[in-house]
């Protein structure tokens, strides 16, 4: 897993990120809007965070792979366990938040579709809140919906 700080966080941004809180979905693609900036992504990517039981997220953004391929779900339940490990030590309450940045400029597809089911089938079997799972391409930052799941 790789540690990813934003290097292109300017100071509006990091005040606009210090005064978030996650009480909706919006927040929550405004949050990914603001740690993903500037859009417009080379490979595919998967990103988790953290959000604190002050509803506020972390500046510990991670970048756990960068493939085309769907992780295996002895993979997912791996992730989880050190998921369950960072949650634990950052204290009761704190929840995972996962974007998959990819290149291109169509909607939520099959492949984002697939990696969210099985991502949020992880967090179902793991007990961590997992909030709505979001994708960003090279245009927009769009939450995966119940409806693209049972697409």
């Amino acid at each position: 897993m790789d540690e990813h700080l934003s290097e292109h966080t300017d100071d509006h941004t990091a005040t606009e990120l210090d005064r978030l809180k996650i009480r909706h979905q919006s927040d929550l693609r405004r949050m990914w809007e603001l740690l993903m900036q500037p859009l417009g992504f080379r490979s595919t990517s998967v990103w988790v965070t953290f959000i604190g039981a002050d509803a506020r997220p972390t500046r510990f953004l991670v970048e756990i792979a960068e493939s085309e391929q769907l992780p295996e779900p002895h993979e997912v339940a791996n992730l989880f366990d050190v998921l369950e490990q960072v949650c634990a030590d950052e204290g009761e309450g704190t929840s995972v938040a996962f974007l998959v940045s990819r290149p291109g400029r169509d909607g939520v597809n099959a492949f984002d579709r697939s990696l969210a089911a099985r991502l949020l089938a992880g967090a179902r079997s793991s007990h961590l809140h997992c909030h709505p799972i979001h994708v960003a391409n090279d245009v927009a930052v769009r939450a995966v919906t119940p409806d693209d799941l049972a697409a």
